[in-house]
């Protein structure tokens, strides 16, 4: 075991947790790359095309837009810009304010 393991064995086995510490509420995060999948399968749905044809279309290879649209991969501005491009919109980045619920 290495110091540094020791050293936080002993200094966390202290702590401890009451109910009311580990049943908070952690307010929903806002997902830009959930979004961002949910528009890609849209588009590409609404022009009728596989990932296969997409992938063509924009140079990126079927896998990583299985990837992206999955979610295990996190895309580049490039490549949204491909992709984009390959369906026949504009990519568009903004910074607007956060609704208040």
């Amino acid at each position: 075991m290495s110091d540094f393991q020791k050293y936080l064995d002993e200094n966390l086995s202290g702590i401890q947790l009451n109910e009311e510490d580990a049943s908070y509420d952690v307010p929903d995060e806002y997902d830009i790359y959930k979004e961002i999948r949910e528009m890609i399968i849209k588009l590409r749905h609404d022009n009728h095309i596989t990932q296969k044809e997409l992938a063509a279309k924009c140079g990126i290879t079927q896998a990583n837009i299985s990837n992206l649209e999955k979610g295990t991969s996190k895309p580049t501005i490039e490549s949204l810009k491909r992709i984009a491009d390959a369906l026949g919109v504009r990519l568009v980045v903004d910074f607007v304010g956060r609704e208040v619920e």
